[in-house]
């Protein structure tokens, strides 16, 4: 975590403006896009899993209400900048943003083994220890450029990308419960169904910062090469990972099943 801190404050600003006026709209749209990305997925499939009877487990609701409370918070402090309140933002920042991001990640793991371990001794789920590799690619760039975020919000053009390019690597979770069942009767299992059922609404908003800033700056912020990068890397580490044989193995050692 310290050399990921170093080297983003080496992508200190120079000539990037630190705001422009669209930046207000832009991160308002890239926020409602998040909202919906994750919506989409998560409410259609908890009512179907509710449905089909299924329990979730203790911290599974905790986990929830955290993101819930992350993107409500992303939102709010959204708007306290766009009505020209930086000071409640910064306090809400100091108050709110370390804490809730902790318990984000942490509810996360915890939810991960438990609800994999339940999953696994349930003789009527399909459970794929294999999916380790993507529960946990994800986890891993919103936890480093989260972190990052908020110790830099001296920065407010770096923060704020970092702060959204954290929800964007997230967004995976929301795109494979919404269209992923789709995509599988369409490609079948394989590569193309891990990749296209789980990254295109990331690549997608990653891609739109970047137009965004090229439009507004005529070149992309220092930080976002690294930090798109850590996404793609653990995006793609996690799908070598999942057709690696022997992983499966590795992660019910992991799981402890």
């Amino acid at each position: 975590m310290a050399e990921a801190s170093v080297h983003f404050r080496g992508a200190q600003l120079h000539s990037f403006e630190q705001t422009h006026p669209a930046d207000r709209d832009a991160v308002a749209v890239a926020i409602a896009v998040c909202w919906f990305g994750l919506l989409a997925g998560f409410v259609p499939d908890m009512f179907r899993q509710l449905a089909k009877g299924h329990s979730y487990v203790l911290s599974a609701h905790l986990h929830a209400a955290s993101a819930v409370g992350w993107m409500a918070l992303l939102s709010w402090q959204a708007l306290k900048i766009r009505t020209g309140d930086a000071s409640a933002h910064r306090q809400n920042g100091k108050r709110l943003g370390p804490a809730l991001a902790a318990v984000l990640v942490l509810s996360a793991l915890v939810t991960v083994w438990t609800a994999d371990r339940a999953a696994a001794a349930d003789p009527a789920a399909t459970f794929n220890p294999a999916r380790l590799a993507f529960q946990l690619g994800h986890v891993i760039p919103f936890a480093v450029l989260t972190a990052v975020a908020l110790t830099r919000t001296d920065q407010p053009a770096l923060h704020k990308r970092l702060m959204l390019l954290a929800v964007f690597a997230i967004l995976d979770t929301g795109w494979s419960r919404w269209l992923g069942q789709d995509l599988t009767a369409v490609l079948g299992q394989g590569l193309l169904r891990e990749t296209l059922g789980r990254f295109p609404l990331t690549w997608a908003l990653m891609v739109g910062m970047a137009l965004f800033d090229l439009r507004t700056r005529g070149r992309l912020h220092p930080a976002f090469a690294p930090a798109a990068g850590l996404i793609l890397a653990t995006e793609a580490g996690s799908v070598v990972l999942f057709f690696t044989p022997g992983w499966a193995d590795v992660a019910k050692r992991m799981l402890g099943i």
